[in-house]
């Protein structure tokens, strides 16, 4: 984040360097006799690994190019200022304060994989990138994840998920709201979604249910709908490898 400067200097957008995303390992799930991981898991992966590479590119971009010519613009306004007095100074003022606001306000949110975050802290921004207020109004979240933390591969398999279900849940329209867990165990990372939706939608939504089973078979989900509410919840197991 850009620090908020006093005075004549501009909001310093040049200083901001993007952090680059590690890059992620492969994710392990151990198949029977060795068997390499499921097709599924590595789309999984690769979905979330394509979020950040986009993410991480707008943001090169957008500091690269609007965010330069923004400080330019301030810099020109704070020198006409200078030469000005009374009202008129205390206008380009006004408009310098409204354009550093401005500038401010778009500065993008850090990605999910960033140096200095731990399993938690990548997780929960995860959740709040890509899921709350985008595919759920609101989101209520349990995580245990601190003593045995998933890796960011692990991560990237819980929150595409997630993702995938909710939206094939509503491809247009949000959720109303959302409980989910994860709890990260030495042999296995259990994620467990419960889902209401909008009060305007049928209790019994056959086509929701059409939806959610393709990407709940593809994936090995455990779904289950419950027809006088219309809500649903998915159970997910991700094994990991042995030590």
């Amino acid at each position: 984040m850009t620090t908020q400067p006093d005075g004549d200097e501009p909001a310093s957008t040049t200083k901001t360097v993007p952090a680059r995303t590690p890059t992620c390992p492969d994710p392990r799930r151990p198949g029977p006799e060795g068997c390499p991981p499921a097709p599924s898991f590595d789309l999984l992966h690769l979905m979330v690994a394509l979020q950040e590479r986009g993410h991480r590119s707008l943001t090169e971009r957008m500091h690269d190019g609007p965010m330069q010519e923004f400080t330019a613009v301030l810099l020109d306004l704070a020198s006409v200022r200078r030469r000005l007095s009374g009202d008129l100074a205390d206008r380009v003022g006004e408009v310098e304060n409204h354009l550093r606001a401005a500038t401010n306000a778009l500065q993008l949110p850090p990605g999910v994989f960033r140096f200095g975050y731990d399993a938690r802290q990548s997780l929960t921004t995860g959740l709040t990138l890509r899921i709350a207020g985008l595919l759920v109004d609101r989101l209520d979240t349990d995580l245990q994840v601190d003593e045995h933390p998933p890796t960011h591969a692990e991560i990237s398999v819980v929150l595409a998920t997630a993702q995938l279900l909710l939206q094939a849940s509503d491809p247009v329209g949000t959720g109303e709201h959302a409980w989910l867990a994860v709890r990260s165990a030495p042999a296995e990372i259990n994620l467990l979604l419960r889902v209401r939706p909008r009060a305007c939608e049928p209790p019994a939504d056959a086509a929701r249910a059409a939806r959610l089973r393709p990407v709940a078979d593809l994936i090995g989900v455990e779904l289950r709908h419950d027809a006088s509410t219309g809500g649903w919840s998915a159970a997910f197991r991700l094994d990991r490898p042995s030590p």
